[in-house]
Order: structure tokens, then C-alpha cells, then sequence
């Protein structure tokens, strides 16, 4: 009994050790610089748009030719000023994620 006890305690002591996050975005969380990131880090669904917009966004940007390239940053640079600025939305999470929606639909339709 009293081994189990122990056990029990040492499995929630190395759980509530682990960050607070718990979604795996392309951007690394321990290193997050502003609330709307630390509210990817933290939803799992999130963090999947994430990761998708980040996937696409590479292949769109290797088959943009080089003359284009830096409109697209700087359109995507815009889209992270964007997302961003929906901390100051009611539903942050909703707008995170349609923003993230539509910048994946923009992209596809490439």
C-alpha cells in the first residue's frame, strides 16, 4: 500500500512538472513573445493550424519565383500583425482561429 502511495504521488509530482503547455506549435513555446502565441501553445487545435499554415506557407514560398518572394513575406508578416492583434478580441481563440483559416485558404488558392 505504501509503495503505491509513493508511486502515486511521484507520477503527479513529474506531471505537474511539465510546462503548462501542452500543444505543439512550429514555433517553439518556451521562447513565446506574445499572448496570442501563448494561447497557441497552450490549444491543441491551434497549434495544428499552426503547424499546417507553417507547412504550406514553405511550399508556397518555394514555388513563388524570387521576384515574388518578398511581397509574399511581407504579406505574411502582415498576417502575423494581424493575428496577433486578436488578443484585443473578445473571443481570442475564435479569432486566432479563423484567422488562421483563412490564411491557409488564401494560400491554397495559390
Amino acid at each position: 500500500m505504501r509503495f503505491t502511495q509513493i508511486a502515486a504521488v511521484s507520477a503527479l509530482s513529474a506531471l505537474l512538472a511539465l510546462p503548462a503547455w501542452a500543444a505543439d506549435p512550429s514555433f517553439r513555446c518556451s521562447k513565446v513573445a506574445h499572448e496570442v502565441e501563448d494561447l497557441i501553445c497552450k490549444d491543441g487545435e491551434l497549434a495544428d493550424l499552426d503547424r499546417q499554415l507553417s507547412g504550406l506557407y514553405g511550399v508556397v514560398l518555394r514555388h513563388t519565383p524570387p521576384s515574388q518572394q518578398r511581397q509574399l513575406k511581407s504579406e505574411q508578416r502582415g498576417w502575423l500583425k494581424g493575428r496577433n492583434d486578436c488578443w484585443k478580441d473578445s473571443d481570442q481563440r475564435g479569432c486566432v482561429k479563423a484567422a488562421y483559416e483563412d490564411r491557409i485558404r488564401e494560400l491554397q488558392d495559390r
